[in-house]
């Protein structure tokens, strides 16, 4: 057997092995890990044709995984529409989509994401004074609501019959019963299902995401539901994999109904795409629902009423006891898991007793199941998700008091959940797996060295100490480390090949010009990746 290695890597390693936490070389053998440890050693696996890759005093990690977010989504963003500031007035967002039909007159549909309602509701005529002879539709930041002009409305069905089928608190009405543009999650996702692309469409997506995220240092990624974008969405996966183009690490889910009244010939069907369509880089292994929507859009499903609104709680979408507990033992069947949508304190309490008991009855206690976004949870119900180790997919990203996330939650659910908003410590102090995660494209913050700094001050110095929502809830640089790699391969089943360097581990790296767990804060908010290698290539370089 050849000893020597294809390709070596010297700097301050950073292991996250809790064995050999730190290293001064990794050397890699085709696309696992040789030999982590000292320079001198590593030295001696060297022939004429190893390739060295010098790194100095910066620093070498293993490569970041994301616990959640939308891949295709990302791409469909910024390849395929307008993108559109959420900081902007409605008809500072209509003035923008203006502009951007002067530039594109030949399409056929116009689209934007990014506006947020600021107080105010959208109406079509809005859209219709620009656009009224062509579909145009604009999502929301973060995905869950939209709106659309009278050509969008008749081209989806949404009259008064939608209106009926999904409620007022989904699609919108005025005092004529006549729709007014604007819907929220039911029909935002059915809309978006419907809406024609191609594949070719998602293969230009996927591998905008790969390059964006690979230049961050991010080697691995769970696309949360891979036909939340659009269901064409796998089907650019597997050509890619095919054309050897699909770099990155995608684990995935499927996309299952709201109160789906098939749930076992539901996870039959992931089952057999999964058998089908797994490969080395796409990883299909469950099962994604959505238990409610966001609470800057009054729909994440709360156990206390909206401030206001007397017998309001939000919108529960998938919240059928019996269903959920169908879903989730079918998903243990076939060795899979399910992961959630769970904003509010009534969605998370409904799914952690929906997995509490489907665990209790097949006694697989190992399936990870996760639940993601976890904005308000009760203390008793943090305790459960850890007993019932259930992944915490907890967002670092999202802890500093936002306008969207912090402002607007006080407005809608009051104060005192505002500032128990995304609780993170309050997870490990119970026992829980923690990962980390930025939902893609609904928040746009993809950075390793920003989730250090939110996951141990709660704020990025630059933003100073005033955006700090709970000390009470920082965490140490070491568990956010955790958060961004050996937990999330944890998370995905995945701990024998990602998540550390370790010998026999894929030789998935990154390389930053800070050390997240030694150096001042505010230059860590400032590093940069060097480099980026998966498989023992190098795929990125700055």
């Amino acid at each position: 057997m050849d000893k020597y290695a294809d390709m070596i890597v010297f700097g301050n390693v950073i292991t996250m092995d809790e064995h050999k936490p730190f290293a001064e070389a990794v050397a890699v053998k085709g696309d696992r890990i040789l030999y982590v440890g000292a320079a001198d050693v590593a030295k001696k696996l060297c022939n004429e044709n190893t390739k060295i890759y010098d790194y100095g005093t910066n620093s070498v990690y293993p490569g970041f995984l994301e616990g959640h977010s939308h891949p295709g989504g990302t791409g469909w963003k910024m390849c395929l529409l307008e993108v559109l500031d959420p900081k902007a007035s409605l008809e500072q967002c209509v003035e923008k989509m203006k502009a951007y039909m002067e530039k594109h007159p030949d399409k056929e549909m116009y689209q934007g994401m990014g506006f947020e309602l600021h107080g105010v509701e959208p109406h079509r005529s809005m859209l219709d004074a620009i656009c009224p002879d062509k579909v145009m539709m604009l999502t929301e930041n973060a995905a869950h609501q939209m709106w659309l002009n009278t050509k969008a409305l008749e081209k989806f069905g949404i009259d008064k019959k939608a209106a009926e089928k999904w409620g007022t608190s989904c699609v919108k009405v005025d005092e004529n019963g006549e729709p007014t543009g604007f819907i929220l999650e039911g029909p935002v996702f059915e809309i978006r299902a419907k809406t024609t692309y191609t594949v070719e469409d998602f293969k230009e997506a996927v591998l905008y995401w790969q390059d964006y995220s690979l230049a961050r240092g991010y080697t691995g990624v769970y696309s949360a539901g891979a036909q939340v974008t659009n269901a064409i969405e796998p089907f650019a996966y597997y050509a890619l994999e095919k054309e050897g183009k699909l770099l990155q690490y995608t684990t995935t889910s499927t996309l299952i109904n709201d109160n789906t009244d098939t749930p076992e010939e539901d996870m039959d069907k992931v089952a057999k795409d999964a058998k089908e369509h797994n490969s080395k880089h796409y990883k299909l292994i469950g099962a994604k629902v959505f238990c409610d929507g966001v609470i800057e859009g009054k729909t994440g499903w709360m156990l206390d009423e909206y401030v206001g609104m007397p017998g309001f709680y939000g919108v529960s979408r998938f919240n059928d006891h019996d269903k959920m507990v169908r879903l989730v033992k079918a998903a243990s069947k076939h060795n899979m898991n399910v992961h959630v949508h769970t904003i509010g304190d009534a969605a998370v309490r409904a799914w952690v007793d929906a997995i509490a008991e489907a665990e209790e009855e097949t006694g697989n206690f190992d399936m990870r199941n996760g639940l993601a976004h976890l904005q308000s949870v009760k203390p008793e119900d943090i305790k459960r998700i850890a007993d019932y180790n259930i992944i915490a997919v907890v967002g670092l990203m999202w802890v500093e008091k936002t306008y969207t996330l912090y402002k607007l939650m006080v407005d809608h659910v009051g104060k005192e959940k505002g500032d128990a908003g995304f609780p993170i410590k309050a997870f490990l102090d119970a026992g829980a797996v923690i990962v980390s995660h930025t939902d893609y494209p609904a928040s746009t913050a993809l950075s390793a060295p920003w989730a250090i700094c939110l996951g141990t001050i709660g704020y990025l110095p630059s933003n100073g100490e005033e955006m700090c929502r709970h000390p009470d809830q920082n965490i140490s640089r070491m568990e956010t480390m955790k958060a961004l790699t050996t937990n999330v391969a944890y998370s995905w089943h995945e701990e024998a090949n990602m998540g550390s360097l370790e010998v026999g581990k894929l030789a998935n790296i990154a390389v930053f010009d800070k050390d997240f767990l030694k150096d001042d804060l505010a230059e860590v908010e400032k590093s940069k990746c060097l480099a980026t290698f998966v498989d023992g290539k190098q795929v990125y370089k700055a």
